[in-house]
């Protein structure tokens, strides 16, 4: 599959018109427009902007052997990439101050932690003369407050990255 191809493709898979693809990739339309006719090829920097906003390698959109066994594998997102995604549509909305936000997200996200330590420490005491359903119930708990904790610490650090990295 040639390098235009992908592009189409993926843009599609993506959901994505050409002039928001270009946009994200800070291009023309005209340039995507281009780029999936195949008349002009994208400038290497931009080859790794469309690589990143595909959530696939460089190394990926120019190999022309790529079969469809390869083409499956590289383009399901992982639960880790949605999460991230989702975190990084929050940057725009909150401009220049996204690193107080994404602190104030971390924060929280270690008080969840602790909280979760403690609602624990709390029912260990009750642990030994409960049944097994009781016991995980009360464990189910503290589990569920600390991984919300952990995924407030993890949005985070990606809105501080990215905020830095927008405002720089």
């Amino acid at each position: 599959m040639k390098l235009h191809e992908k592009i189409i493709l993926y843009r599609k898979k993506c959901g994505l018109s050409q002039e928001t693809l270009a946009e994200k990739i800070g291009v023309s339309r005209q340039a995507v427009s281009k780029w999936e006719t195949g008349d002009t090829l994208p400038e290497i920097t931009k080859l790794k902007a469309l690589a990143d906003c595909f959530g696939v390698t460089v190394d990926f959109l120019l190999d022309e052997n790529t079969d469809e066994y390869q083409l499956e594998k590289n383009e399901k997102p992982t639960g880790f990439d949605r999460l991230v995604e989702k975190f990084e549509k929050l940057v725009p909305v909150f401009g220049r101050y996204g690193w107080i936000v994404g602190s104030i997200f971390v924060l929280l996200g270690v008080y969840m932690i602790a909280r979760g330590i403690i609602v624990a420490i709390t029912f260990l005491p009750f642990v030994d003369h409960g049944a097994i359903s009781i016991i995980l119930l009360m464990l189910l708990l503290p589990i569920t407050i600390i991984a919300l904790g952990v995924l407030m610490m993890i949005g985070g650090i990606i809105i501080i990255k990215k905020s830095k990295k927008n405002n720089s």
